[in-house]
């Protein structure tokens, strides 16, 4: 669901600036991030952690009356998953097994270190779209940041999803044959 919210943020914040001012965009993105904040809430702290930063940075926007805290929370979570690939990476627990886990897959020994090995180039995917984030705050430019932070960033992960492909595909899985 997070994923899902992501695509609509930037849009729904892009076109509330444009008929609000900021104090209004901040008070109908508490609303509802608070109702999905209420919904998740149920699903355990992985599932409402994003909404609850939506909330935050929604109140401190609203005080501060700067749109920049709106605009850098999809920067502010891009961080956070940097840190947490960069953590399962050093704690031996790839984020990779948690979506295993999740589908049920079971893999053996040599896919099993294929994929703790492989999670510093996701580390490195998930910087390079934070440095994204930033450049494109940076550019302070609403029509870019908002195409970057709904749509643009899944191209940073779906071309390090095709890389590992064709690495897995014509390398490790050549090895692995040999």
């Amino acid at each position: 669901m997070n994923l899902i919210i992501s695509l609509f943020y930037a849009p729904m914040v892009l076109i509330l600036f444009k008929n609000f001012e900021i104090k209004t965009v901040s008070i109908l993105v508490f609303v509802l991030s608070l109702f999905w904040f209420l919904i998740s809430f149920k699903k355990g702290v992985k599932e409402y952690t994003v909404p609850l930063l939506y909330i935050i940075f929604s109140v401190v926007a609203y005080f501060l009356n700067n749109i920049l805290l709106l605009k850098i929370l999809p920067a502010f979570i891009s961080t956070l998953l940097c840190i947490y690939i960069l953590y399962s990476y050093f704690t031996n627990n790839s984020f990779i097994f948690e979506f295993l886990k999740k589908f049920g897959k079971s893999i053996d020994k040599k896919e099993k270190d294929y994929i703790q090995n492989s999670t510093p180039f996701w580390f490195f995917i998930a910087l390079l779209n934070l440095v994204i984030h930033c450049y494109i705050l940076y550019l302070n430019d609403i029509i870019i940041w908002t195409f970057y932070a709904s749509l643009g960033w899944y191209f940073v992960f779906i071309f390090g999803a095709i890389v590992q492909f064709i690495h897995r595909k014509f390398i490790f899985n050549k090895e692995k044959n040999v």
